[in-house]
């Protein structure tokens, strides 16, 4: 049976993020939740939509073993050649409550984010100066990636093309995906055994999803 992705987006444990994922065609887009999927057990998801025509969307998501955070395979077939990725990630706030509110990312969470990007791999601090907080993520190879405005999340594309000037600042990215490539993102809290480069994420994506 397909049902709403009411799943969706994913949500770091303790404010630590919010991650919402998106699919382009030309110029017409659409968060993942608001596409009917399909769930097989607690990791897989299938997504179909109109802008994919009669292919789909394959997403297989592992928690981390070693932090808080977890690893994404991208996968898709039969997909029209002119698929692309787009998402945004923000939200990072020590008030739970705040940081999930429903299918989106909350703009009222977003408002103490700093970030700091290089190449696909960003950085997110947060919190009280004195006990600031950080999480990290990790974004295929070629990504674009920039600051945008979250009260302006109608559409990925909306939110990418939104601009920076804002009080609630999330960090969208784009990616011109090739259907035949699995793709990877990782978001997660640091620590000594926990510090990855794009390389090690199908690595890592294959040991935490064998356990």
């Amino acid at each position: 049976m397909e049902v709403k992705a009411q799943v969706l987006p994913f949500c770091l444990s303790k404010g630590s993020g919010t991650f919402r994922f998106g699919i382009v065609a030309g110029d017409e887009s659409r968060w993942l939740d608001e596409c009917n999927l399909k769930k097989t057990g607690d990791r897989i998801y299938t997504i179909k939509d109109a802008l994919l025509d009669k292919g789909e969307v394959r997403l297989v998501i592992c928690p981390l073993a070693d932090t808080k955070g977890f690893v994404m395979e991208v996968s898709g077939s039969r997909l029209p050649e002119n698929i692309s990725l787009c998402w945004a990630f923000g939200a990072c706030n020590e008030d739970e409550t705040l940081s999930k509110e429903g299918n989106i990312i909350s703009p009222g969470a977003c408002r103490d984010n700093v970030f700091s990007d290089e190449e696909n791999v960003v950085t997110v601090y947060y919190g009280e100066s004195m006990g600031l907080r950080v999480t990290s993520g990790i974004m295929p190879v070629g990504s674009e990636l920039r600051l945008s405005d979250a009260h302006r999340q109608k559409t990925p594309l909306e939110l990418y093309h939104s601009g920076k000037k804002t009080d609630a600042p999330v960090l969208s990215g784009f990616y011109s995906w090739t259907a035949q490539e699995n793709c990877y993102f990782c978001f997660y809290k640091q620590n000594a055994k926990a510090d990855y480069n794009y390389f090690m994420l199908p690595e890592l994506f294959q040991k935490e999803n064998k356990r």
